[in-house]
């Protein structure tokens, strides 16, 4: 005997609470290392940079990195703060209105994240019932990555939502072959690719399928239809036309062609290429595939990244549910043509393939539930148990936020350190305490040499940036092994590391590295790292 089938109006009901809780749990920590000028978020797009390309218009060569559509978005939310600077009634160089500036990246991204549910409820409802999308939804909400990109200005949740309307509209191509669903296709793929390149990946094997589909839909209306027809079709042309125009567009051709060619030049030969972390032989992509798996078992948990891999298995022995299918397709495409390509895989690489495992973990719970009568509440009890335990699993990411070591380490260095004291930051300035108070400055490699230069009164080093990173018979290994056996005449005199009771994340597996090789290719290692204050020995 099946169970009655909630209605439509209980479970979206059921949905808006779910986008109030999950927008919730994103806030929770989106102050995390601010006031600052640089924050604590590895990657993060900071104000500055945005600043900067504001200041050349986007044009006369400007280019970073990253693709500059999510700047122009920032900008035009900085500005009414902006206008204000112009005309002297702020200074965005200030620290309080830099900090502003933070913040609205910031929620911004907690409004795309609340954006990417919707998607993942409305496209489940494409492809299967309501009930299933709901909890897909429920799934793409308690992912690791999710809730921590959640809450910064790295471009993972920007772009990331852009694929997922693409995504939205590749389906309702599949099912209507449509010319709008093909315009907004290529829109939306054209803008994810120019919020963050490597989204280009998704779109090669998908691309094709697209034309292939409609080439079997056109000779089912016409069997002499040939697949160069296909090609020449009017709805392929022009959203070629739509992409190619809106993609060039965006990236200002016309008047910054330079800085295009210097941004393609940056990461593919320049200082923003991604270097290879395994072998480029079958032996390392096995090690690779295989890292893939833990990544994606990291970002849910053991339980709800099981129900996912299961249902996936499920959808592949069953074949009943044909769309559902197709959503792998980008995928494969993503990991062949990014992934494997430059053989680098860290776990936010996996976050586009957790969305999608979302759909078929939404899939084989809702089955599971409307399946039968039989043991139903104990059905309910085991489903609720799961996502509470991930609930508290991947909220761990929150917990070390708020219960950051910097707080307390700032809190001593306030009460210790003097307005004579000279500081030195050994690291990255992202993963030290806040410095901008102090005499101070940061090295990203320090060596003895430079030591004896600055001659700081204090030396202030992170498990985040340590001897760890480097070779054994580099100056920079030399220095911080040195650090942390006491033999350059400093003794360590503070340290500490926040241990909150509510943390089920491992950390010797997330924490672990020798050079490149981790146990976990993560930037979580960088929140709540133990930090250590060496002083100048007064012998």
């Amino acid at each position: 005997m099946k169970i009655a089938v909630p209605s439509k109006a209980f479970v979206n009901g059921a949905f808006c609470g779910l986008v109030i809780f999950s927008l919730l749990i994103n806030l929770w920590g989106i102050n995390w290392g601010l006031p600052s000028f640089n924050g604590w978020a590895a990657d993060e797009l900071t104000p500055i940079r945005v600043l900067e390309a504001v200041e050349q218009g986007f044009a006369n060569g400007w280019h970073y990195k990253y693709p500059p559509f999510h700047f122009y978005i920032l900008t035009v939310f900085y500005s009414p703060v902006l206008l204000l600077h112009k005309l002297g009634v702020v200074n965005v160089y200030s620290l309080p209105t830099y900090t502003f500036l933070f913040y609205i990246g910031r929620i911004l991204s907690l409004i795309l994240a609340a954006g990417i549910l919707g998607i993942v409820y409305k496209l489940g409802q494409e492809i299967y019932d309501q009930q299933s999308a709901f909890f897909a939804a429920v799934i793409a909400s308690l992912n690791l990555p999710f809730i921590y990109y959640a809450k910064t200005i790295n471009l993972d949740i920007p772009y990331l939502f852009w694929f997922m309307l693409s995504l939205f509209f590749y389906i309702r191509i599949l099912k209507a072959q449509k010319t709008r669903d093909y315009v907004l296709f290529a829109a939306t793929a054209a803008i994810a690719v120019a919020t963050k390149d490597q989204a280009y990946a998704f779109y090669i094997l998908t691309s094709g399928f697209i034309v292939w589909q409609h080439y079997r839909y056109l000779q089912q209306r016409d069997p002499a239809v040939t697949l160069k027809t296909a090609l020449k079709d009017r709805k392929i042309l022009l959203s070629l036309g739509v992409g190619l125009a809106l993609f060039l567009a965006i990236h200002n051709v016309i008047f910054n062609l330079n800085g295009f060619f210097a941004h393609v030049n940056d990461i593919t030969s320049g200082g923003a290429t991604i270097s290879p972390r395994f072998e480029r032989s079958l032996s390392g992509h096995l090690i690779m595939f295989w890292q893939s798996l833990r990544h994606i078992r990291v970002s849910f948990g053991w339980l709800l990244s099981g129900l996912c891999i299961l249902g996936l298995l499920k959808a592949f022995w069953q074949r009943k549910h044909y769309y559902l299918l197709c959503l792998l397709i980008p995928i494969v495409s993503y990991y062949l043509f990014f992934v494997s390509i430059v053989m680098y895989n860290a776990l936010r690489y996996l976050f586009p393939a957790c969305l999608i495992l979302a759909f078929f973990g939404g899939k084989l719970i809702g089955d599971f539930l409307n399946s039968s009568t039989q043991l139903f509440r104990v059905k309910v009890l085991t489903i609720i148990a799961v996502f509470i335990y991930t609930f508290f699993y991947t909220t761990s990411v929150n917990v070390l936020i708020t219960h950051d070591s910097r707080y307390i380490v700032e809190q001593w260095m306030t009460k210790t350190f003097t307005s004579s004291d000279l500081i030195l930051g050994a690291g990255d300035a992202k993963y030290l305490p806040r410095l901008e108070k102090f005499s101070s400055e940061s090295l990203k490699r320090p060596t003895l040499e430079t030591l004896k230069q600055k001659d700081p009164d204090y030396i202030i080093g992170t498990s985040a940036y340590d001897s760890r990173r480097f070779e054994a018979n580099t100056s920079e290994y030399e220095f911080f092994s040195k650090l942390e056996t006491e033999e350059l005449g400093y003794d360590l005199v503070f340290q500490y590391k926040a241990k909150p009771q509510w943390d089920l994340l491992n950390h010797e597996e997330l924490g672990y590295r020798h050079i490149n090789r981790m146990y976990v290719y993560s930037n979580f290692d960088k929140i709540n790292p133990e930090i250590k204050i060496y002083q100048k020995s007064s012998q």
